[in-house]
């Protein structure tokens, strides 16, 4: 150590600051340098004196000015912790919101998964394990195996050509195959709000098919269509008042569609 680097050194050493190693590299330079040593015993000195001073000169704070300091830092801590309690639920409400929202876009592109689902499996035209039946002998034949009921919307100008068993995704469904001028397929499924499907039909497109879906409690229909846009959209006119109850799973419009009244 030289004259030079003490000075960057020479506070810390005589506040007792300095590791061993760096106190002793400045007591060595100190042994050596009778300057450096006479300048460390007038700060020292100096240092004692003002040490001193501030110790016993300077007059006790008066209780009303420690009573206002402490008032002071009381209100500062509150307002810090107001502001920190706004910030944390603004921060919540927009971690709610996104949730929500993340929520709905995830029911949503799942209602997408199952209509491309629905869309294929209808496209291949897999064999009927059931044919030609009415439709009180299809819902007895699903009796029992699957886990949710199957009731038939009565299509008018369409009859049921038989049924089977299929997946859509994960979910056992019942496949109704409806002949007519043109040919439709429903699917019925059970789900507990996985699928953001409600009560009143909504209507979604692909692979050139449209799947017209809705929801009886938990049980989910989804009818894959190749009718045209407008045709479709016959299929949702406003409800009608009914004196009667609809059957169980008939959705809340005239199902029969423009195309197969012509």
């Amino acid at each position: 150590m030289n004259c030079r680097e003490l000075e960057t050194t020479l506070t810390p050493y005589l506040d007792g600051e300095l590791i061993a190693e760096a106190r002793g590299d400045v007591e060595a330079h100190l042994a050596a340098c009778p300057a450096c040593a006479k300048r460390v015993d007038v700060e020292r000195h100096n240092l004692n004196v003002i040490r001193a001073a501030s110790r016993d000169g300077a007059p006790p704070a008066p209780d009303a000015l420690k009573r206002r300091l402490f008032d002071a830092v009381r209100r500062d801590d509150a307002q810090r912790q107001r502001a920190r309690w706004v910030r944390l639920s603004a921060a919540a409400a927009g971690i709610t919101i996104a949730v929500v929202a993340g929520h709905h876009q995830y029911r949503a592109f799942q209602r997408r998964l199952f209509e491309q689902d629905a869309a294929l499996r209808h496209a291949r035209q897999l064999p009927l394990e059931i044919n030609d039946p009415r439709a009180s002998d299809i819902e007895q034949w699903f009796g029992g195996k699957l886990d949710h009921p199957v009731a038939l919307p009565r299509f008018v100008n369409a009859t049921a050509a038989g049924a089977r068993i299929l997946q859509v995704r994960d979910k056992p469904a019942a496949y109704i195959r409806y002949d007519g001028p043109r040919p439709m397929g429903l699917f019925v499924y059970g789900d507990d709000h996985e699928v953001d499907v409600g009560a009143e039909p909504a209507v979604g497109t692909s692979n050139g098919y449209n799947v017209v879906s809705w929801r009886n409690g938990d049980v989910v229909y989804q009818l894959v269509t190749d009718l045209d846009e407008d045709d479709v959209r016959e299929l949702l006119p406003p409800p009608r008042p009914s004196l009667a109850p609809l059957p169980p799973g008939t959705p809340s419009l005239d199902v029969r569609p423009a195309s197969l009244q012509r």
